[in-house]
């Protein structure tokens, strides 16, 4: 089974994405994270697009997704074991992680950057994962999507629409919405990702359209 977290096993939020501090935009643009557990995998299918050292990310790594086109950055590695040009996926250990450039001990900064590859253009990597993005111990295994397979897509498990319902941006009523068609075909990625507005929230991608989002849960048949 693969996950959309680049580590495996218990690990551990040690510093939250925008959290307010004296970073150069004001804010921390990833998620911080440890684990007993050094390996670093893929978060997406993709291809890695650089790698190299930055005197603050230290050893990098950069895989645009192949599913939404942005840019995801594994920084301050102690080693890296894929080169630019190179498929990946949710499966393969990319590097090993380390303490390179600034920074105050082993941890991997992971981020997440939308399709300008931007410093600070940023999408929460903690909601790509499904984790809450809060300092905290989570298990990888709590957070399985199913098998990457060759054709760089987690499908997860197929269901139907009961009813009408909005494929929303964000797991919350609040965010934008599609309304989607009983008996739309999705495939559900994550179960259970959220809790907001009173509902509980599952991440699902369209079959047709391949459009990701989230769905208020138990609306499939």
């Amino acid at each position: 089974m693969a996950t959309n977290i680049p580590l495996t096993g218990v690990f551990r939020v040690t510093c939250e994405f925008k959290k307010k501090g004296n970073w150069a935009c004001g804010w921390h643009t990833g998620i911080d994270m440890a684990c007993d557990n050094d390996k670093i995998y893929s978060s997406c299918d993709g291809e890695v697009t650089r790698t190299g050292w930055d005197d603050s990310y230290g050893n990098f790594i950069v895989v645009k997704n192949d599913t939404d086109g942005k840019y995801h950055w594994f920084c301050h590695l102690s080693k890296i074991n894929v080169s630019k040009g190179q498929r990946v996926s949710r499966t393969s250990v990319i590097g090993i992680m380390g303490s390179t450039g600034n920074s105050t001990g082993k941890h991997l900064h992971f981020e997440i950057r939308n399709e300008s590859n931007k410093y600070a253009d940023n999408s929460n990597p903690a909601e790509y994962m499904g984790i809450p993005n809060k300092i905290g111990e989570y298990n990888s295994a709590n957070y399985q999507i199913g098998n990457s397979n060759s054709n760089n897509s987690s499908t997860g498990e197929m269901k139907t629409l009961s009813r009408n319902t909005n494929l929303r941006s964000e797991p919350t009523t609040k965010a934008s919405a599609v309304l989607y068609l009983a008996n739309t075909t999705l495939y559900v990625l994550q179960e259970g990702v959220a809790q907001a507005d009173g509902y509980t929230w599952d991440k699902v991608r369209i079959r047709v359209n391949g459009k990701e989002g989230y769905m208020i849960n138990k609306n499939y048949k």
